[in-house]
């Protein structure tokens, strides 16, 4: 039980806290129409992670390691492309205001559609990774048992982030989304150079150091990019340990 616990509150504390975090943000930001396009996106990831989990069940002694490896490697590429993508847009955009009236509507229709999108590939992704790990050895009914179990606790903790962020100053909830978003979105592409390194994949080694490396030139592509969004990545980090500092009544007044 405790292995099927430890994958499904692992897998699915990742998604929570970003399904969390994208709710939080849109009901913050007076978007709370959006929150559909994320519900959305969830239930069909989970429709998918059941198709996934048949699949798996029916083609899995094909499903080699190389596969498995680089599948979940381009996932999480794809996973931390949507999530800079909602950080330069969605919250730019309600930064900046710079949503004209006459473009709002279409504006805000790919904004939605892009939100729905990382809310399916975020829980999808862990949903893929569950039925790999489950199926890799521990598929027991103690071990499903305690997946339910892990997924339930994580999903408690995704809402509790939800709740929490309400009465939140409006300056502090878009910084620590930033700073969140964009720490995940280079722990992602940090997974992802493991998969293929794993494989050695295009001849890419099994190096922690090539991690660092890889999330480090993200993250300063990121930041360069996002300036001329409107978007400082190093002012959201900064403010938000002041943020956090002030909640803790370690500020300075």
């Amino acid at each position: 039980m405790e292995a099927g616990f430890l994958i499904g509150f692992r897998e699915a504390l990742e998604a929570a806290l970003i399904i969390g975090v994208l709710v939080s943000l849109l009901y913050r930001t007076n978007r709370e129409f959006m929150a559909k396009w994320v519900w959305g996106g969830v239930l069909l990831a989970l429709v998918a992670s059941v198709l996934t989990w048949q699949a798996f069940e029916i083609i899995v002694g094909e499903f080699s390691k190389t596969n498995e490896e680089l599948f979940e490697g381009v996932l999480y590429l794809i996973a931390a492309v949507l999530i800079t993508t909602v950080i330069l847009h969605v919250i730019g955009h309600a930064t900046r205001e710079v949503l004209e009236n006459k473009a709002e509507k279409a504006i805000e229709t790919r904004e939605a559609f892009g939100i729905g999108l990382l809310a399916f590939v975020s829980v999808w992704r862990e949903g893929v990774e569950t039925v790999i790990f489950i199926g890799a050895g521990t598929e027991s009914g103690d071990a499903i048992t305690g997946l339910f179990i892990g997924i339930v606790l994580a999903t408690i903790i995704g809402y509790a982030l939800f709740a929490s962020t309400k009465n939140l100053d409006i300056k502090f909830m878009f910084n620590l989304s930033t700073s969140l978003l964009i720490g995940f979105a280079a722990y992602l592409v940090m997974k992802s150079i493991h998969e293929f390194g794993e494989i050695g994949f295009m001849g890419i080694p099994e190096s922690f150091p090539l991690q660092v490396v890889g999330a480090s030139v993200y993250l300063v592509i990121a930041h360069f990019v996002s300036e001329r969004y409107g978007v400082s990545l190093i002012e959201s980090v900064m403010g938000t340990f002041k943020g956090m500092g002030n909640l803790l009544g370690l500020g300075t007044k």
